[in-house]
């Protein structure tokens, strides 16, 4: 985010979803891990073909965020957006990183009690008791 103080993501993570939706739709790719902390988002995808889709769909994100944003604000997100290219090899220890963000900015104690991430779907309570923790 632009504006590091900001906690806009969370309080706006249902609409920051659906541009994430609406991004998979156009640029078809998954997502392995994610999590949306106050003032960042982290996103752990697969694109079909690495050199084609990564920046269009980082750039719908971030347009249509700003565009349906309550606040109607422009320059919501920072200048750079960093992409890290990675092997299959590193993808497991990349999803470790990612959902573990939360514990990292003193936000909770373990990443499967954020809320806003992959990391609570892998927990017994979503995966054995047949819960809905999203």
């Amino acid at each position: 985010m632009a504006n590091a103080s900001d906690d806009l993501l969370v309080r706006q993570v249902r609409l920051l979803r659906d541009c994430v939706a609406l991004a998979q739709q156009r640029w078809d790719f998954t997502i392995d891990a994610a999590v949306v902390l106050p003032n960042e988002m982290q996103l752990l995808c697969l694109f079909q073909d690495a050199n084609f889709g990564t920046r269009g769909a980082i750039k719908l994100i971030c347009s249509a965020f700003e565009h349906h944003s309550p606040r109607n604000e422009t320059n919501v997100w920072a200048a750079e957006t960093e992409v890290i290219e990675i092997s299959g090899a590193v993808a497991p220890l990349r999803r470790t990183f990612v959902e573990a963000a939360p514990v990292r900015a003193g936000l909770v104690k373990a990443a499967a009690d954020w809320p806003y991430s992959s990391a609570h779907k892998r927990t017994a309570q979503g995966d054995e008791m047949g819960v809905a923790v999203a």
